[in-house]
């Protein structure tokens, strides 16, 4: 199932939480919405989900405008982080409700529903455990239930609001993995919010990072994370250092230094550019680059974690080889191997 939404704007009051956007989503694709808190991926979430509508703009499904429908018109299943179960109802019957509440004309036979049912906690690998009430599950195990009632009513795009969030890490690893079996195995369009940029990163075939109500950039995760198309998905995605630049004759100048390895994206005039960790080299003191000095070198079982500081007092984290790793209190030199930069 296709998802296209063109100019969709929400406000809620002075707030515009969403601006313009445009999305298209592919059929049967995992599609991340990753952003800040207030960047405006849950307001379209439940815009697509039915639960919430635009000021303006069209959202449709399969070339169908459905802006105007509500929820229970879309076939959408939706996963919420806090699972949304009900706590009166046996796991069973969570599952089945969807089904259950159908028109008399359009609802399955109950010998339908209860076969539904099995199948579904099959698939969520919690089979015989229809009969418990939510509050004798594991987080994720109740968060398996969330899906298997998503899954019940064959939804046409499922919709997953930080459905790890309220997990430990180790459960929200594992159930990662889990999901994107599921989602392949169902043959699903999926498109799920989360702050988790490793989690986006691991999961979704394509990312759309969003800011201030919209999208910076929608692309592989490879892409927005090695060739990130503005400063802030620049700034936004891993972890890098941001440094004041100027851009001229095809080079970059940070702190007085001429970088002639450097790859800016804009045209002369001042900048800002960004280095991530690995993209340092540790070089002796005196060469060109950054004089620094080493304040705490961390060892791991790869790289070294060399935390340096500049002149001006500014800490720079450097991911180093082992054999190269300084001492600390050693003046070296920074030199970015890779710098990105960008328009100020």
């Amino acid at each position: 199932m296709t998802v296209a939404v063109k100019g969709l704007t929400k406000r809620f009051r002075d707030q515009l939480a969403l601006d313009r956007v445009d999305l298209d989503v592919r059929p049967g694709e995992f599609l991340a919405l990753l952003g800040p808190s207030g960047s405006g991926k849950t307001t379209l979430l439940r815009i697509l989900g039915g639960l919430d509508f635009p000021d303006a703009g069209t959202v449709s499904f399969g070339g169908e405008d459905v802006a105007g429908r509500p929820a229970r018109e879309r076939r959408v299943g939706f996963v919420f982080q806090n699972y949304a179960l009900f706590r009166h109802m046996r796991v069973a019957d969570n599952i089945a409700f969807g089904l259950t509440v159908r028109p008399r004309r359009d609802r399955p036979s109950p010998a339908a529903i209860r076969a539904r049912v099995d199948e579904l906690l099959a698939l969520v690998q919690l089979p015989g455990l229809g009969r418990r009430f939510p509050a004798q599950l594991s987080g994720g195990q109740r968060q398996r239930v969330a899906l298997a009632r998503a899954l019940a009513v064959d939804p046409t795009v499922l919709l997953l609001d930080e459905p790890f969030g309220a997990l430990d890490a180790k459960v929200r690893n594992d159930l990662r993995r889990w999901l994107r079996g599921v989602h392949e195995t169902m043959g699903l369009t999926s498109i799920f919010v989360t702050h988790d940029q490793d989690e986006a990163l691991d999961l979704a075939d394509r990312v759309a990072v969003m800011s201030a109500g919209r999208i910076e950039q929608v692309d592989t995760p490879d892409a927005v994370y090695n060739r990130p198309a503005t400063a802030f998905v620049a700034d936004f995605i891993g972890n890098a250092t941001r440094f004041d630049c100027r851009l001229s004759g095809g080079g970059v100048e940070i702190a007085g230094v001429r970088l002639a390895n450097a790859a800016p994206t804009a045209a002369d005039g001042r900048g800002v550019a960004f280095v991530r960790p690995h993209e340092f080299h540790l070089a002796a003191a005196g060469e060109p680059g950054l004089a620094a000095t080493v304040r705490r070198v961390a060892h791991t079982a790869a790289l070294a974690s060399v935390e340096c500081a500049l002149a001006d007092g500014r800490v720079i984290d450097v991911a180093a080889p082992l054999d190269v790793a300084a001492t600390t209190g050693a003046q070296v030199t920074l030199v970015p191997t890779t710098v990105r930069a960008y328009p100020a």
